[in-house]
Parts: structure tokens; sequence; C-alpha cells
């Protein structure tokens, strides 16, 4: 049995879209009355004016040449004496410390002078190169 494909003489089907364009349209607006917009704050600075320099404190620092020996202003210090040092100049408040790190110097040596410098009451342990 065949079966003849029924051809529609003239009438072509229309889709009705103004339905559809009003529930886009309400769903639009339902979802820009629900959603809360938030109000973003940006980056605050922290740092006081670099104006007045008085009242800034240098941080502590110590020198990790490459012959495995730290230092602290040219004279050598044990890694058991860093955290003193920073005990006796956290009196007045928390001091920063500063590592200057020479090439070929030990990695272990400066996550050991790291410990000892938290443990002395440092608030925090900045690393940079050594000058040449």
């Amino acid at each position: 049995m065949k079966r003849k494909a029924s051809s529609s003489t003239g009438e072509e089907a229309e889709i009705n879209v103004s339905p559809l364009i009003d529930m886009v349209f309400i769903l639009l607006i339902f979802f820009i009355v629900a959603t809360s917009f938030v109000n973003e704050v940006g980056i605050s600075s922290n740092h006081k004016d670099t104006a007045n320099s008085s009242t800034e404190i240098s941080p502590l620092s110590f020198e990790l040449p490459g012959s495995g020996q730290v230092t602290r202003n040219g004279t050598p210090i044990e890694l058991r004496q860093i955290a003193p040092v920073v005990r006796t100049a956290s009196a007045k408040s928390k001091p920063s410390v500063l590592v200057k790190i020479s090439p070929g110097a030990r990695a272990g040596l400066a996550t050991q002078v790291m410990d000892q410098a938290l443990l002395g009451g440092a608030k925090a342990v900045k690393f940079a190169p050594l000058p040449k």
C-alpha cells in the first residue's frame, strides 16, 4: 500500500510568537526585580601616607649569603639568636622582618630564618634578593 504525500495547497503554517515575546519580557522583568545588586568595594590601601615617613619603622633585616651563614648588619648570628632579636625589637609593636637572600643560599635555611622570626613575634616576613 502506497500512500501519496498530501500537499496543502496555498496554506502555510505560521507560528504565533507574540505570547512567547510576552513571556520573555515578563521573565526579564521578574529577574531584574528579583536580583540584588551588590556594590563591590574597590581595593583600599592600608598603607600610611608616604609623605610622612618619620613614623615608619624600618624592618629588621637578616642576610643569607651563599656561605650558608645568617648575618645581621654584617655580623654572623646563629639561628637560635633570631627569635630573641625579633622579640626585643617588638617591645613597642610587632616588627616586620626582611630576609635578604643571595643566589646560591639554601632554601631550607631561609625557611628556618622565617620560622625563627615568626616565633619571635614578627608580624610579617618578606624575602628579597641580596644586592650584588
